[in-house]
C-alpha cells in the first residue's frame, strides 16, 4: 500500500521522468517535486529529487551524468523559478550518499519510510558549472 501511495504522490504532485535503452526498457527513473511536501510544494524554488533508480547494470557508467544533466535542463527551461535542487538517500547508503556528495552539501537528515535519510542540497548555477566539465567529454 506504501508503493502505490507513494506513486500516486508522484503521479498528482510531482514528476516521473524515465530513460530507456535502445529496445525502449527501462533502464532509470528519476521522481521529483517542485517543492517540498514538507511545505506542502509552495516553495516552489526547490526541486527536490525524493527517488533515483537506475538498472545494477548501468550503474557506474554515464547514465547519472546524462540524466542528471537532462534534468537541470529541463528545470531551467520549464520551471525558471527553481533556484535550488535537493536529493534524498538513505543514511545506510554509503554508495549514493558519496556519488551526491561530489556535487552537493549534506543539509539535513529526515525520517523517510524506509529509514533515516540525508538531504543533498545544490544551487541550480552551482550545478549547471559543475556539468559544464561534461560537455566536452
Amino acid at each position: 500500500m506504501d508503493t502505490i501511495s507513494l506513486l500516486y504522490s508522484y503521479l498528482t504532485q510531482g514528476h516521473l521522468l524515465q530513460a530507456t535503452d535502445a529496445d525502449n526498457r527501462v533502464i532509470g527513473v528519476l521522481a521529483y517535486y517542485q517543492g517540498t511536501p514538507e511545505e506542502e510544494f509552495k516553495d516552489k524554488e526547490v526541486a527536490f529529487a525524493d527517488m533515483v533508480i537506475l538498472d545494477k547494470a548501468h550503474r557506474g557508467t554515464r547514465l547519472f551524468i546524462t540524466g542528471l544533466r537532462f534534468w537541470v535542463r529541463e528545470l531551467v527551461k520549464e520551471h525558471p523559478e527553481v533556484q535550488e535542487l535537493r536529493f534524498a538517500a538513505l543514511e545506510e547508503n554509503q554508495y549514493l550518499c558519496k556519488l551526491y556528495s561530489k556535487f552537493s552539501e549534506t543539509s539535513y537528515r529526515r525520517e523517510g519510510m524506509l529509514g533515516k535519510e540525508l538531504v543533498f542540497c545544490v544551487k541550480i548555477n552551482q550545478i549547471r558549472t559543475i556539468l559544464k566539465i561534461f560537455d566536452k567529454v
